[in-house]
C-alpha cells in the first residue's frame, strides 16, 4: 500500500530513533522506499528538526495532537471570536510551528473554508434527524432585526436558545419575515405558543398572521424607552440644577437663588429615588407569582399593578413639569394588556400540561402554589444580575423553598417521584419568558463579530448559528439543540476533527532579498 509523505516522514523517524544504528539501505528496505527518498526525508528531518520539542511532531501521537491544536485554533478564534488567519499565522510561528506544518495565510484560509463546508454538513445531518419529530414542539420565539450594511433577522426560541433564523436579507418587511419564519418552523417541525417582540408592525403581524400565536410586548424594551424618555429628562433636569448650584457664586444678592435651587435639588433628589423605586416595582410585578405572597396572580391583577405604577409616573412627571418628549409614558400605558398577557398564556400551558398527565386536583395545586414558585423564584435569583432585585428575589425564593418543604405532599413525594416532578416544573418554568434580552444579546454579539470581520458573509452567518445550537452548552452542560429537542447531538468539533483530512505539509519557502538601489540625495534649491 502507497504510503502518503507524513506517514512516510513519521516512519523514517521511527527508524532513525529506533535503538541501534541502521543504513539508509536498512532503512529504504524497512520502510519499503528508495534510498534517494530516505535520504530526502533525512534531510527534512534534520531541517525540521530547530527546537527542543521538534522531535513530539514527528512522532503519531504529535501530529495527530498537531492536527488537533491547529484546527482548535482555528475553531475558537476565527469562528467565534473573528480573529482573522493573518493573526493565526503569527500565533503559530510564535509556537515554532511553521516549519512543521503549512501555516501561511493561504493555507490556513483553505482550512478555514474545509472546515466551514464541514461545519455546514453537520447542519444539515442534524436537521435531516430533528426533523423527524412525532408531534409538533411549542416553543416561546422572540423576533428582532440588527442593522449593519445589510439587515440581519433573528429569530430564537427563549427558553432553550435555539436559533430558528438568522440570515441576511435586503429588508425586514413582513414579507422577508414570513419566508423566513415558515421555512424555519416547517422545517424542525415547530409551533410558536406566544411570540415577544418590540411593537414594531411587521414582528406583531408577523406573530398574528404568520405563527398564529399571541404577540406579547418585551418588558426590556418597555423599560428602556421608560429611562430614555421619563428617566433622562429627570436627569438631566437634576444635572442643569446641580450645575448651577456649583457655578453660583456665594453673595448676599445669590442667596434667595442659592435657596431655591437647593430646594429644587432636593425635591428633584427625592423624585429620582422615587421614580427608580417604581422601575423597580415595574420590574417585580411582572411574574406569574406575587413576588410578596408567593402566591399564582393573572394577567388583570398584574395589568392593574402596571396601570397603578404608570399613574404614579404621571404624576411624578407633572409634579416636576417634566416634558417627556418622546411620549415614553403614552407608550407605555398602550402595552399594559401586552406585558400582561403572557402570565395567562403560561397558566394555561402549565394547566394544560398537568391535564395531559391527568393529575388529580390536590396534586395540581401543591404544583401550581408551592413547586412553581420555589423553582420559578429560585431561577430568577440566580439568572439576575442586578443587586436590588437580586435581594428581592432571594428572599422571594426563601419563603417559598420553606413552604414547599413544609407542605405534606413534598414529604410523601420524597426519593424518584419528587425528583421527576422537579424536572417537569424546571422545564416549565424556562417556558415563561417576559423580555427578548436573550435577541438583543446576539445582536451584541453579531455587531461585534461584525466589527472584527469588516463585515459577515451568509455562509460564514450560517456557521456561527451552527455553533451557537449545537456546541455552546450551559452550566447544566447541555446545548441549545439537546434544550430544544430533548436529545443530545454529536460532539461537533470532535465530528469536525474526524472530517478533516490531515494537516498541509510545510514548504521551503525561497527568500528573495529586495535589494535598494543606491540613490543620490536630492540637490536643494
Amino acid at each position: 500500500m502507497k504510503l502518503n509523505i507524513r506517514e512516510r516522514c513519521q516512519k523514517v523517524f521511527q527508524a532513525l530513533t529506533s535503538p541501534g544504528q541502521l543504513t539508509v539501505r536498512a532503512i529504504a528496505k524497512a520502510i519499503g522506499v528508495s534510498k534517494s527518498s530516505v535520504h530526502r526525508h533525512q534531510q527534512a528531518i534534520a531541517r525540521r528538526s530547530q527546537h527542543p520539542e521538534s522531535g513530539l511532531w514527528e512522532s503519531p501521537v504529535g501530529a495527530q495532537w498537531l492536527k488537533l491544536l491547529v484546527l482548535a485554533t482555528i475553531f475558537e478564534f476565527c469562528f467565534k471570536r473573528g480573529v482573522g488567519c493573518e493573526s493565526l499565522n503569527e500565533f503559530f510561528q510564535l509556537l515554532h510551528l511553521e516549519r512543521h506544518v503549512g501555516l501561511s495565510v493561504a493555507s490556513l484560509r483553505q482550512l478555514r473554508a474545509q472546515m466551514e463546508t464541514q461545519i455546514l454538513e453537520y447542519q444539515r445531518l442534524q436537521h435531516a434527524q430533528l426533523a423527524n419529530v412525532q408531534s409538533p414542539i411549542e416553543i416561546c420565539a422572540s423576533v428582532d432585526e440588527t442593522f449593519f450594511d445589510q439587515v440581519v433577522l433573528v429569530m430564537l426560541d427563549l427558553a432553550s436558545g435555539f436559533i430558528l433564523v438568522e440570515a441576511i436579507t435586503e429588508d425586514c418587511r413582513y414579507e422577508t419575515w414570513q419566508q423566513q419564519t415558515q421555512q424555519a418552523l416547517s422545517q424542525l417541525g415547530l409551533k410558536a405558543r406566544y411570540c415577544l417582540s418590540d411593537r414594531a408592525k411587521a414582528l406583531v403581524k408577523l406573530a398574528l398572521a404568520e405563527m398564529g400565536c399571541p404577540s406579547l410586548a418585551d418588558l426590556f424594551h418597555a423599560l428602556r424607552d421608560l429611562s430614555q424618555g421619563l428617566g433622562r429628562e429627570l436627569s438631566d433636569t437634576l444635572f442643569r440644577v446641580n450645575r448651577r448650584l456649583h457655578e453660583l457664586v456665594d453673595t448676599p444678592e445669590t442667596a434667595a437663588l442659592k435657596q431655591h435651587l437647593q430646594a429644587q435639588q432636593g425635591a428633584l433628589q427625592t423624585a429620582q429615588t422615587q421614580y427608580r423605586s417604581i422601575l423597580h416595582q415595574l420590574t417585580t410585578t411582572v411574574h406569574p407569582f406575587a413576588i410578596r405572597l408567593g402566591l399564582p396572580q393573572t394577567s388583570t391583577q398584574v395589568e392593574a399593578q402596571l396601570q397603578a405604577q404608570t399613574q404614579a409616573l404621571r404624576s411624578l412627571k407633572h409634579t416636576h413639569q417634566l416634558p417627556d418628549r418622546p411620549g415614553s409614558l403614552l407608550k407605555f400605558e398602550r402595552q399594559w394588556h401586552d406585558l400582561s398577557a403572557g402570565i395567562d398564556l403560561w397558566w394555561d400551558w402549565v394547566r394544560q400540561r398537568l391535564r395531559a398527565q391527568g393529575c388529580n386536583q390536590t396534586t395540581s395545586a401543591w404544583v401550581e402554589q408551592a413547586l412553581l414558585p420555589a423553582l420559578y423564584w429560585q431561577q430568577q435569583a440566580t439568572r439576575t444580575k442586578t443587586p436590588t432585585l437580586k435581594a428581592a428575589y432571594q428572599v422571594a425564593a426563601q419563603q417559598a423553598q420553606t413552604a414547599l418543604l413544609c407542605h405534606p405532599i413534598t414529604a410523601a413525594l420524597a426519593g424518584e417521584p419528587l425528583q421527576q416532578w422537579q424536572t417537569w416544573a424546571l422545564e416549565m418554568v424556562t417556558k415563561f419568558q417576559r423580555t427578548a434580552s436573550a435577541v438583543e444579546g446576539r445582536n451584541g454579539y453579531l455587531s461585534q463579530m461584525h466589527h472584527n470581520r469588516r463585515g459577515l458573509s451568509s455562509q460564514r452567518l450560517r456557521v456561527m448559528t451552527t455553533i451557537h445550537n449545537f456546541h455552546l452548552r450551559r452550566s447544566d452542560g447541555t446545548t441549545a439543540a439537546q434544550r430544544l429537542f430533548g436529545q443530545p447531538s454529536p460532539d461537533l468539533f470532535e465530528w469536525l476533527v474526524h472530517q478533516m483530512p490531515n494537516l498541509p505539509q510545510a514548504r521551503r519557502r525561497r527568500v528573495t532579498l529586495k535589494t535598494q538601489p543606491f540613490t543620490l540625495p536630492t540637490v536643494p534649491a
